[in-house]
């Protein structure tokens, strides 16, 4: 099954999504970084009978448009869109990646229509700046100049913190060209990270948090998603073991499982 929509924001920028399984409940998956929706489709693929997926590209990725100047709090308007639209149809559930988790934890300070979260390591700056300008400058240079590879390869170990020595296993990935080709967004996100409100401002999402924690994921990851899952309300925080960051790319089905614990029978 393969369906298309498109939601219009607050500034009228189209939205993306797409529906890729069905099942008796409706789940938005939001991805992190510079990818499109397709992120999340080989773990969306395994919860198929359980849940109706759909996939959303984030402006300024995919099928989705661009209105500039971009901000976090347009991402939250992208968001409020999205779920108004899908939980006009019933009970919605969010699921989110990375700087795709930070933006929908954002986005529900402020109030959204879902019924629970699934957040796989939200960078939020609970020990100060995660990334020094300087180096987000410098990434900017090198995408400027072309280097778009070297910018991705920067990223992935100054910023995200993935060991050196797994970058040539991720070049193999078939999602190795869409980072390459989104690297452009993703500064844009890490400056915006850096600007999101104190962790205090997390306790008025009074919905169910599901939150995933690789335990070989960088030490800042697993920092804030200890500290976040101690301000929220109703959260609980689910170990995926041998995991790092990349589990959507690594081991989709330890991400599924995760999602299908939480599943009851209607």
């Amino acid at each position: 099954m393969t369906v298309i929509e498109r939601v219009r924001s607050a500034d009228g920028t189209e939205i993306a999504l797409e529906q890729v399984t069905d099942g008796p409940r409706r789940l938005l998956l939001v991805p992190g970084g510079p990818a499109g929706r397709r992120r999340w489709a080989r773990t969306a693929a395994l919860l198929d009978g359980h849940y109706a997926c759909w996939l959303m590209d984030r402006r300024g990725k995919g099928d989705s448009g661009d209105t500039l100047p971009y901000a976090f709090a347009r991402e939250f308007e992208d968001l409020r869109a999205a779920t108004g639209r899908l939980a006009s149809q019933g009970p919605l559930s969010v699921g989110a990646n990375s700087s795709g988790a930070s933006v929908v934890l954002g986005a529900a300070v402020r109030g959204l229509p879902v019924s629970e979260l699934f957040l796989y390591e939200p960078p939020w700056p609970v020990d100060g700046p995660l990334t020094p300008p300087a180096t987000i400058d410098a990434l900017d240079v090198m995408i400027t100049d072309g280097d778009r590879a070297g910018a991705v390869t920067r990223a992935l170990t100054e910023v995200v913190g993935v060991p050196a020595a797994a970058v040539p296993g991720l070049r193999t990935l078939p999602t190795w060209a869409e980072r390459v080709a989104l690297v452009h967004t993703w500064t844009r996100e890490m400056r915006e990270v850096d600007r999101l409100p104190g962790i205090d401002a997390l306790a008025a999402v009074d919905v169910p948090v599901l939150l995933l924690l690789g335990d070989r994921s960088p030490d800042h990851l697993r920092r804030a998603t200890t500290a976040i899952a101690a301000v929220l309300p109703r959260a609980t925080v689910v170990p995926l073991p041998g995991q790092g960051h990349g589990a959507l790319d690594e081991a989709p089905s330890v991400v599924a499982e995760a999602l299908l614990a939480r599943v009851t029978p209607n």
